[in-house]
């Protein structure tokens, strides 16, 4: 018998290698759908954990008690393992930390000024690995790090002294900066796990000139905690979580011990804080989709499989049929017919069920990588052989289902060259399928929200069955209607197609394949497409331009003038500051000039990019004043109408130096009448010199500690400024003309009344006022006010011209020039305003809450350590490929593109059984036209015949599956968004 069906097969060939290939592509669809979906739950939770905010992906327990055993390592190693045997979950890196709340201040040195700070005492482990020191690590137990943000605001350095008081203490500490501290990525979680280490915004109240937070942490020694500290202090132990606590453990897992962990805690006398749970939600809702959805998508495809197996198995049973017709004849039992028969079917599938199951692995490796986890690794295994085995018995008895009627049939019917009809049940069968398949639809059209994502995947494979069936049969039906008319009109080619298409066996079924493999294969293309372009859509509005860094730099100004110097040209870099307040405005300050060569510009940002930048940076209205002099000289005439006893009052000339730092020229103490008063200005004899901020009236009392804006009863006239001798600064054409000066914009009231005379500006004190904090200044008018800004969401004036946006330390006013749909990275909620403008209006000489470079596709590889030369260091980077990479690797895209590569597999299966057709039909249809020629049919005509058949039903099911999976994508939609989240593209 093996013999008889082995020879039945090499008859064959061509019949039996496309039911391999078939049978392989089944075996392989299968396989790889296991593989795929255990790997892709590894890449969702390690997608998910590397890219959500420490504070969802970290806990910390929190302990409050004296040191117990005169060591404070030995306590917080205690207290790290304590805590980890209560959490009881591999997969988190481990930090710990004592702190001490209190406040450090320091009185600085030559200006009589003493400056606070609300900075903890801090032991952190390691601290000195994750540190640039100048000066030395601390070690004994009178001795502190301090950070360069808090050495700037206390004006201390290596070797000064500062005080630290805590109510718990019997008295205030004197302690010596052994160094000053830069984290060398402060959005490391080693500083970013807890907020007790690097302060993140300005204290409250903070006076005008704080420009930065400065409440950073005071990083000690252990011997400070086991030698000095005799109250209690707090223990923190920082657990932040790897991907591998989402990989190697099942998310319900430690949800529950998450749970079960904050009830032992406290028992422990432990306080546990987490938003894990943010993101085992997350990942848990992408594996539910990828889960369901890929199986879906793999059913469909084994559906398609079984059906062409069939189609391919029922068109060879058509040529076996008086071979069978013979055996039948001969005497030949039942079973050994159904084993001759079906046998030649088996084997091929068979043989590719073998072939498909290390080619689903290898597909499955390729497109969505390794299972690291051993344990995942093996049961993948048995799902792959399992889903192979249920894809290879389907196709067996489709096999069996296709040859059940040529084995039922008696030897007469067999012999016949003539095919029998269809019967009447498989036209109903056919309509039941499509009542099914139009009501499923409907359903999955008006189904709820939060409906199961499983039909929706679905609803285009069941839409395109109903279509497909209804398609397939207009065609034959159609073909029907045209024989007459060919034959009318003289058209026998045409005729004789139309007679194949209608009267041959099996072609709308054929037709009914070749249409939901197209529907499938575009509308699967579109959505990926569609989604592939959200998804871009999202990264370009999220990041910017094709790459931006995040860095640090020392202020606004030095940000903007390092950028200019590694770009003079503007053709690549442009720097930027993003602002986020709480409860207010989000804010972006570009280098405006730069925009439409650097920024990824989208039709929502309203006007394109060289419009926007033109609103946002018009011409200034006088250029910037310069310093450019060792030295500074006033010549004043000061008025005192009504002094306060112990009063000192100073002019202070406040400059900006090239490195965009805070100079104050102090001219003073004023006395009653005509002064020529000097003060020195060394940093700014160096070109480019040093720009003219404002010119302030400052009061103190005689012991000079704390300065602020002066009383009403004074008044001082500025006749001129020079530099470096005689060199003018401000002549007095340009004191005298009010329009070159200007009050502050940041909110403040102003303390000064400008007025000019004939020979300066007289500069009055306002009379007092209660309350509230005022601007001491006059600046001049080198940049347009209000600042022009666009928005993407105007707001409404609090009063007329009171529009407002804050950003650093400063609120200042602004004229709305343009809006926007959305804006880069801020969203549909933001402001968009010019950063030179800016820094120089807000006149706070600070940063922001993050500093960026921004670089466009031609950005020089070695541009970050140009940016390092100039002192701006890279914390961070994010490009837009990088993130849309990143959203690709989620659950929903995921699912998608297994869809996709189904109906890749289901095409390649319709032109398998198209083959299979075209082979089984060679010679009838040989024997056929060759009788057509025989009486008299020209050559050409012959020839047309034989082809325009499988033409024109290639043609009208490649017709009808495009223009179903345009009504699929009108009707339906997207079955399943690209964002799980619920972002959709403007």
């Amino acid at each position: 018998m093996l013999a008889l069906v082995l020879a039945a097969l090499r008859a064959r060939r061509a019949q039996a290698l496309t039911l391999l290939l078939l049978s392989t592509l089944a075996a392989a669809a299968a396989a790889a759908a296991p593989w795929y979906v255990l790997a892709s739950t590894e890449r969702i939770a390690t997608r998910h954990v590397e890219s959500a905010p420490i504070q969802e992906r970290s806990l910390e327990t929190i302990g409050e008690g004296p040191i117990e055993g005169g060591s404070v390592e030995a306590q917080l190693a205690a207290e790290a393992d304590r805590t980890q045997r209560i959490v009881g979950l591999p997969g988190f890196t481990t930090y710990t930390e004592a702190y001490l709340s209190g406040q450090a201040t320091a009185a600085a040195a030559g200006a009589g000024e003493t400056r606070a700070t609300n900075s903890s005492l801090t032991l952190r482990t390691g601290a000195c690995g994750h540190v640039t020191v100048e000066g030395a690590c601390p070690s004994g137990p009178d001795e502190v790090m301090v950070s360069y943000r808090t050495a700037r605001w206390l004006r201390l350095k290596v070797g000064d002294t500062l005080v630290f008081a805590n109510s718990g203490l019997p008295r205030p500490l004197e302690l010596k900066v052994s160094g000053v501290y830069r984290p060398d990525d402060a959005t490391q979680a080693y500083w970013s796990s807890n907020d007790q280490l690097v302060a993140n915004s300005l204290p409250t109240s903070a006076p005008p000139d704080m420009t930065e937070p400065v409440d950073d942490a005071l990083l000690a020694a252990p011997a400070l905690f086991d030698t000095k500290l005799q109250t209690p202090v707090r223990t923190i132990v920082d657990m932040v979580a790897g991907p591998s606590l989402l990989v190697d453990n099942a998310t319900e897992d430690v949800r529950s011990r998450l749970a079960a962990a904050t009830v032992v805690a406290a028992n422990n006398r432990l306080t546990l804080n987490t938003q894990l749970p943010t993101t085992i939600d997350q990942v848990e809702r992408d594996r539910r989709l990828v889960s369901l959805g890929v199986p879906v998508g793999a059913f469909q495809l084994l559906v398609l499989c079984w059906f062409a197996l069939y189609l391919a198995v029922k068109y060879t049973g058509e040529e076996r049929r008086p071979d069978i017709g013979l055996v039948k004849l001969r005497g030949a039992t039942r079973a050994r017919t159904w084993a001759l028969v079906s046998g030649q079917s088996a084997l091929p599938m068979l043989a590719g069920a073998l072939l498909g199951l290390p080619l689903g692995y290898l597909a499955a490796l390729a497109v969505s990588g390794v299972i690291h986890d051993a344990s995942v690794n093996a049961q993948a295994a048995g799902l792959s052989v399992g889903a192979a085995a249920l894809a290879v018995l389907g196709a067996l008895l489709a096999a069996l289902l296709a040859e059940r009627r040529a084995l039922s049939s008696s030897v007469s019917e067999l012999l016949r060259q003539a095919p029998a009809r269809s019967r009447v049940w498989r036209e109903l069968f056919d309509l039941v399928l499509v009542v099914l398949a139009v009501v499923a639809v409907y359903q999955v059209k008006q189904r709820a929200a939060g409906d199961t994502a499983g039909l929706a995947l679905l609803a285009p494979g069941l839409a395109a069955l109903a279509f497909a069936l209804v398609a397939a049969r207009l065609i034959t039906f159609t073909a029907a209607r045209m024989v007459e008319g060919a034959l009318r009109h003289g058209r026998p080619a045409r005729a004789l197609t139309a007679i194949y298409l209608a009267r041959r066996p099996g072609v709308h079924r054929l037709a009914a394949l070749m249409i939901v493999t197209v529907a499938l294969l575009s509308t699967s293309a579109l959505t990926w497409s569609a989604g592939r372009a959200e998804g871009r859509a999202r990264a370009e509005l999220e990041v910017g331009a094709d790459r931006v860094l995040t860095v640090r730099a020392d202020n606004r100004l030095a940000l903007l003038d390092a950028v200019r110097a590694v770009d003079p040209g503007g053709a690549h870099a442009m720097a930027a500051v993003e602002s986020v307040r709480s409860g207010g405005d989000r804010v972006l300050l570009v280098d405006s000039p730069r925009l439409a060569r650097v920024a990824t510009w989208r039709p929502e940002y309203g006007l394109d990019a060289a419009a926007t930048a033109a609103l946002l940076h018009p011409g200034a209205p006088v250029p910037p004043i310069t310093v450019t002099g060792g030295e500074v000289t006033a010549d004043i005439t000061t008025s005192v109408t009504d002094s306060e006893p112990g009063q000192v009052v100073f002019l202070d000339v406040v400059l900006a130096d090239p490195r965009g730092a805070r100079v104050t020229a102090r001219l003073g103490p004023l006395a009653d009448g005509p002064q020529r008063l000097t003060a020195a200005v060394p940093g700014c004899a160096a070109p480019p010199g040093c720009r003219l901020s404002s010119l302030q009236i400052i009061q103190s009392t005689q012991e000079q500690k704390i300065f602020f804006a002066a009383r009403s009863g004074i008044e001082v006239t500025v006749h001129g400024l020079t530099q470096g001798g005689d060199r003018p600064v401000l002549a007095k054409d340009m004191l005298t003309d009010r329009a070159r000066w200007r009050l502050g914009v940041n909110g403040n009231a102003p303390n000064l009344v400008a007025t000019p005379v004939s020979d300066g500006l007289r500069l009055t004190v306002a009379p007092i006022r209660t309350g509230g904090m005022t601007d001491p200044g006059i600046y001049p008018l080198d940049t347009p006010a209000p600042l022009a800004t666009v928005r993407a969401t105007r707001l409404q004036p609090r009063l007329v011209g009171d529009q407002r946006f804050g950003f650093g330390s400063v609120s200042i006013s602004e004229r709305v020039a343009g809006t926007a749909t959305r804006l880069p990275r801020l969203g549909d909620r933001g402001v968009l305003a010019d950063l030179e403008y800016a820094d120089r209006l807000g006149a706070d000489f600070g940063a922001g809450d993050e500093l960026q470079v921004w670089l466009n596709a031609s950005a020089p590889a070695g541009i970050t350590k140009q940016l390092q030369q100039q002192g701006v260091s890279v914390l961070a980077e994010e490009s837009i490929d990088g993130t849309a990479q990143r959203y690709a690797s989620f659950g929903p895209p995921l699912t998608l593109q297994f869809m996709l590569l189904s109906a890749i597999v289901g095409l390649a299966l319709a032109i398998g059984s198209v083959t299979v057709v075209a082979a089984v039909e060679r010679r009838p249809r040989a024997r056929e036209l060759g009788a057509l020629r025989a009486q008299g049919a020209p050559a050409g005509l012959v020839r047309r015949v034989g082809v325009e058949g499988y033409l024109v039903l290639a043609g009208a099911s490649l017709l009808f599956g495009l223009l179903l999976a345009a009504l699929i994508r009108a009707y339906i939609g997207d079955v399943l968004p690209y964002f799980a989240d619920g972002w959709s593209a403007p």
